[in-house]
């Protein structure tokens, strides 16, 4: 077995999952599912527009993808695993273009948005990072895969704090590149938006965002053997194909009841896999307490025996 996966056993994250988690992730896999089928016939319902409702969202969305990202860096610092570099890079993706979508979003800061954004910006941003978060958990199950199949063929030594900080600046720049194609290349993309509602071209680019979704799926779940993290990865899948279902595909524009339902599951999204990390963290923890008691006891009953 090859350093890498060596350095992994222990870890939460890098176990096989058992029965409970299965049933767990199923659980809140088919609720979402049936809280999708039963909100689509009412998903271009008009509701009242809540200005507060998207800062609100997007700060505690920004700051979970944030956190989700940093304790994954730090995972990757212990594996040295280039599958969880790709989806700590994912995480990271998400908040920076999160960033760029709440401050592009028009009325929020000014009437257009700030960052020099058109009446176009604002959604074609939410598609770029709704399409990316999927592009990188097909690039960490790709990588996963041959790190299990050719353990020789990524060493350690070759996966250092360089190689992290050269991710985080190309991962910010590629999210400033889609910020910056929305606002400043506006003119380059085909309208979306009209006003507040959707232009029929948004059927088609939602439908791609979509199908991405549903590709990562399918390729994370043919990584076998699944890991906890790949289970809970699955169903941030789920909830993600939701979100953009209801936000994007079978809504018709802003501020009905499908852009609101489709921001709630984003956010059940982003939280998952931050949940899992914040409760590895907590039982890693405590196994560290357990073995320092242990020692401790260890060495007060050596001194004892030399003392007899």
């Amino acid at each position: 077995m090859s350093e890498t996966l060596d350095m992994q056993r222990g870890l939460l994250l890098s176990l096989s999952p058992g029965r409970r988690t299965y049933w767990m992730a199923q659980a809140v896999a088919l609720l979402s599912l049936v809280v999708l089928v039963s909100a689509v016939p009412f998903a271009k319902v008009q509701l009242a527009q809540l200005p507060s409702f998207v800062p609100i969202y997007e700060s505690a969305l920004i700051l979970n993808d944030l956190i989700t990202a940093a304790l994954l860096f730090g995972q990757f610092a212990i594996t040295r695993s280039r599958a969880m570099l790709a989806l700590a890079s994912g995480y990271l993706f998400t908040a920076a273009t999160a960033v760029g979508h709440l401050l592009s979003f028009p009325g929020l800061f000014a009437s257009r948005g700030l960052l020099g954004a058109g009446p176009q910006s604002t959604a074609w941003i939410y598609m770029f990072w709704h399409a990316g978060f999927p592009l990188f958990v097909i690039v960490y199950a790709v990588l996963k895969g041959r790190e299990e199949c050719e353990p020789g063929r990524f060493p350690i030594h070759t996966l250092t704090r360089q190689t992290a900080l050269g991710t985080v600046a190309a991962v910010l720049g590629a999210a400033a590149t889609c910020v910056a194609l929305a606002t400043a290349g506006e003119h380059l993309l085909p309208a979306i938006m009209a006003a507040n509602r959707y232009t029929p071209v948004m059927g088609i680019v939602a439908g791609g965002t979509w199908c991405f979704c549903v590709v990562a799926l399918v390729v994370l779940w043919r990584s076998r053997p699944h890991l906890t993290l790949d289970i809970w990865l699955m169903v941030v899948l789920c909830v993600w194909i939701c979100d953009v279902a209801l936000s994007a595909v079978f809504n018709g524009g802003r501020y009905d009841l499908g852009f609101y339902a489709g921001r709630v599951f984003g956010l059940l999204g982003a939280s998952l896999v931050l949940l899992l990390l914040l409760i590895e963290n907590t039982v890693l923890h405590s196994r560290l307490a357990a073995a320092r008691a242990e020692l401790r006891r260890l060495a007060a009953s050596n001194v004892g025996d030399r003392k007899g």
